[in-house]
């Protein structure tokens, strides 16, 4: 079992299951690289320098990202770099802005785990820690540190304070 000295489990105000825009999974996915090695028999394809995917309001970058994929539809991607992001616009207009040095996004699994310099912001409110995982359909945000040396920060606004934006 993982041993993780602090956990925060926090749940963001989300109208619906699936944080994307409704009409997102129907939209193209346009990758945009330095270079791409693509195995059809592995289902893995491998994109380095300056990596941006983009698909809908859905928007994800990194030095070396990889596409896993199954019956033509990606099924996880993995990010990594000095600085890996994600961006993603809900159907009530809302942002979801993440970003670590390794991100790891389960399409399948609706898991997002961020490590190294991790950081999720959503309405204003922000988490940072050495470990976040988002659950983009439970509406969950756990956080923590798998060492013990890092302590996990959150600034969360009053309601009150966000319907003023």
């Amino acid at each position: 079992m993982l041993k993780i000295t602090t956990i925060f489990l926090l749940v963001f105000a989300f109208s619906s299951n699936s944080i994307a825009l409704t009409d997102d999974s129907t939209k193209p996915i346009n990758i945009q690289a330095d270079s791409a090695e693509i195995n059809d028999d592995t289902g893995i394809s491998t994109y380095r320098g300056n990596v941006k995917i983009t698909q809908g309001s859905t928007i994800l970058t990194g030095d070396i990202v990889i596409l896993e994929t199954a019956n033509k539809k990606v099924k996880k991607i993995i990010s990594e770099g000095k600085l890996s992001t994600f961006k993603q616009t809900t159907d009530d207009g809302r942002k979801i802005n993440a970003e670590a040095e390794k991100m790891v996004y389960s399409i399948t699994g609706n898991k997002i785990v961020l490590t190294k310099n991790a950081k999720l912001t959503e309405a204003g409110n922000t988490f940072s820690s050495d470990k976040i995982t988002f659950y983009t359909d439970k509406e969950i945000v756990t956080a923590g540190s798998s060492s013990g040396n890092d302590r996990v920060n959150i600034t969360v606004f009053p309601e009150t304070v966000k319907e003023k934006e």
